[in-house]
C-alpha cells in the first residue's frame, strides 16, 4: 500500500472516531425517533401495535376540521410572534449597545423572563387576564379606566376583528374574524416571554460590527436611520437570520403556555397543532404520530423556504 494511500485511510479513520460518539447519539437521540414514529404513524396503534392502516391516519387529519382549525391558530402564533419579537428585540438591543448606566442591569432585566418557568410565568399572566365574569384581573382594570368594556380574555373563542366590529358596530364575516382573543393573549404573552432571547443575540450581533464603520458613516453625514438600515442590518443579517429560524422552529412547537392559559377557552380555539396532537397522542398514538409527523414536514417546508428565500440575501 502507498504511504499516501495509508495516510488518507489514517485520517479518515481518525475523523470517523471523532465523529462517532456524536453521531450515536444522534442517531439514537434524533433519528431514531423520528423513523419510528413515522413507523407508528403507519399502524392502528394502541396499548400493543395495531393494524397496518398505512397512509389512513396521515388521510384522517387533512379531512379533519379541527386540524384545519389548528393549523390556522399555528399560523396565526407564529406570525404573531417570530416578527414582533425579532423586531422588538433589535430595537431593545440596539439601545443596550449604546453606552448609558446600569447596561449591565438592563440586558439581565430583558433576559430574565426568558430562563423563567414557562408554567410558572403563564399562571401569572392568567391573573393578569382574569376574565369578565370576575372583578379581579389589571387588564379589565385598564379597559374599565380607558372606557372600554370588560372582556373574556383567555376565555374569550371569538376573533379580535369580529371583536373590534362588533364594538363599532359592524358585522365581520367569520372568514375574516381573525385569531381569537384568547389566542392573542397567549401571543403578547409569548413575545413577553422570548424576545428577552432575541435581544441578547442581537446584541452579540453587534457588538462585533466594528465601531470604525459607524465613525465613518457619521463623517459622511449618516443619520442614524441610515445607519442602521445600511450597516447594522447587513452586518448583523447572519444573526437575524439565525433568530429567524430558530424563532419560526420554536413557534410551531409551542406547548406549554397554550396549555395553562388557554385551557378554559370553551371552543379551544387557541389550541394549535401541538396540543392537538397531546389530546389525541394518549388514546391513538398512531393517529397522533401521524400528525406529528406532518407538523415535521411543515417545519422542514418552512425552513427550507426561509433558506431559500432569506439566505441569499444574508452578508458573510
Amino acid at each position: 500500500m502507498k504511504p499516501s494511500l495509508k495516510r488518507k485511510i489514517g485520517e479518515s479513520l481518525a475523523g470517523y472516531l471523532y465523529v462517532g460518539p456524536a453521531a450515536i447519539v444522534l442517531g439514537l437521540f434524533s433519528i431514531f425517533p423520528v423513523g419510528y414514529a413515522f413507523y407508528v404513524s403507519l399502524h392502528q396503534w394502541g396499548i400493543r401495535r395495531g393494524a397496518f392502516v398505512g397512509f389512513d391516519n396521515y388521510r384522517r387529519a387533512f379531512s379533519d376540521p379541527e386540524f384545519g382549525r389548528s393549523m390556522a391558530a399555528t399560523l396565526y402564533y407564529v406570525i404573531g410572534t417570530v416578527p414582533v419579537s425579532v423586531f422588538l428585540g433589535l430595537i431593545v438591543a440596539n439601545l443596550l449597545a449604546q453606552r448609558i448606566r446600569a447596561r449591565a442591569f438592563y440586558r439581565t432585566m430583558y433576559f430574565l423572563p426568558y430562563v423563567t418557568s414557562v408554567v410558572a410565568a403563564a399562571a401569572v399572566w392568567t391573573l393578569v387576564f382574569y376574565p369578565a365574569s370576575s372583578e379581579r384581573g389589571l387588564a379589565n382594570a385598564v379597559m374599565t379606566w380607558l372606557g372600554l368594556p370588560p372582556q373574556f380574555w383567555v376565555e374569550e373563542s371569538q376573533g379580535v376583528v369580529q371583536l373590534i366590529g362588533s364594538h363599532f358596530h359592524l358585522r365581520v364575516p367569520d372568514w375574516a374574524a381573525g385569531p381569537s382573543l384568547a389566542l392573542v393573549c397567549v401571543i403578547i404573552f409569548s413575545i413577553w416571554s422570548s424576545f428577552g432571547f432575541d435581544v441578547v443575540v442581537l446584541l452579540a450581533g453587534l457588538t462585533s460590527v466594528p465601531k470604525e464603520i459607524y465613525e465613518a458613516a457619521a463623517l459622511d453625514g449618516a443619520t442614524g436611520w441610515h445607519r442602521l438600515r445600511y450597516i447594522t442590518i447587513p452586518l448583523i443579517s447572519p444573526t437575524l437570520f439565525f433568530l429567524m429560524i430558530i424563532s419560526t422552529i420554536r413557534a410551531f412547537r409551542v406547548f406549554g403556555q397554550i396549555y395553562i392559559m388557554a385551557s378554559k377557552d370553551p371552543l379551544r380555539s387557541a389550541d394549535n397543532v401541538t396540543m392537538y396532537i397531546y389530546r389525541y397522542f394518549r388514546e391513538e398514538p398512531g393517529y397522533g404520530s401521524a400528525v406529528a409527523m406532518i407538523l415535521f414536514g411543515i417545519i422542514l417546508l418552512v425552513t427550507l423556504v426561509q433558506m431559500r428565500l432569506i439566505g441569499p440575501r444574508v452578508h458573510y
